[in-house]
């Protein structure tokens, strides 16, 4: 049996990744947050639950000492606080937004790749469409989430010699509970499916996407009809 280490599995795009895995037989570590986060997974056959904060380096450490081969790794933690411009950017935003991007995903890609090192593996994390098409008001948010594609694209060049693939998607605005608290005008209907980028994560993780690294992979919602 496969297994799958997912971060932020609690999250409102993890529940679909968690199902989407679960639905193919693979077996799951989900990492959370906190103990109420980990009672979200009592009792769920195939899943095993830890605490994890990763931005902390020994816990992510933890979290890879386990007594099974990890055959995939998916990077959901992440978060955005925008909505002012550079001139009205406080430090401590900008810095929230490295620590939580930035910094979570060194540990993880870091970590993965030495368990990684000899039987080889898929490393998954998440972008942002604001990464890659500058958007005002999001310096802070997209200047991290640039970072996070390129230590992806580093580590899948790096990762070559032991067969690892490290792939980013980058989406647009995701169709979740949360988002869907504040649309308005119908714009939620060309936002990205999680269920579709779920898909696309288990497909790089699987045998079917082995041929896939060092993409970048936009999912930017609904093309117009």
């Amino acid at each position: 049996m496969n297994t799958v280490l997912i971060t932020g599995a609690a999250g409102n795009l993890g529940h679909y990744v968690v199902s989407t895995f679960l639905r193919n037989s693979w077996a799951i570590i989900a990492c959370c947050r906190n103990e109420e986060e980990k009672k979200l997974f009592d009792g769920v056959q195939g899943i095993t639950a830890i605490q994890c904060d990763c931005t902390n380096e020994t816990e992510v450490q933890n979290a890879f000492a386990v007594n099974t081969v990890i055959n995939a790794v998916v990077h959901l933690v992440g978060g955005i606080k925008a909505g002012f411009p550079i001139m009205k950017t406080d430090y401590s935003v900008f810095e929230e937004m490295f620590n939580l991007n930035v910094k979570s995903t060194f540990y993880i890609i870091r970590e993965s790749m030495i368990h990684m090192q000899n039987k080889g593996g898929s490393i998954i994390t998440i972008g942002a469409k604001a990464a890659q098409h500058p958007e005002k008001n999001k310096a802070a948010y997209a200047s991290a989430k640039s970072s996070v594609i390129q230590l992806t694209m580093a580590a899948s060049e790096e990762g070559k010699e032991h067969n690892i693939r490290c792939n980013c998607i980058v989406p647009g605005i995701i169709k979740t509970a949360a988002n869907m608290e504040w649309a308005s005008n119908g714009e939620e209907n060309t936002w990205t499916l999680p269920e579709d980028i779920a898909e696309t994560i288990y497909y790089l993780s699987s045998d079917a996407g082995k041929g896939v690294s060092g993409a970048i992979i936009p999912m930017y919602g609904k093309l117009p009809s």
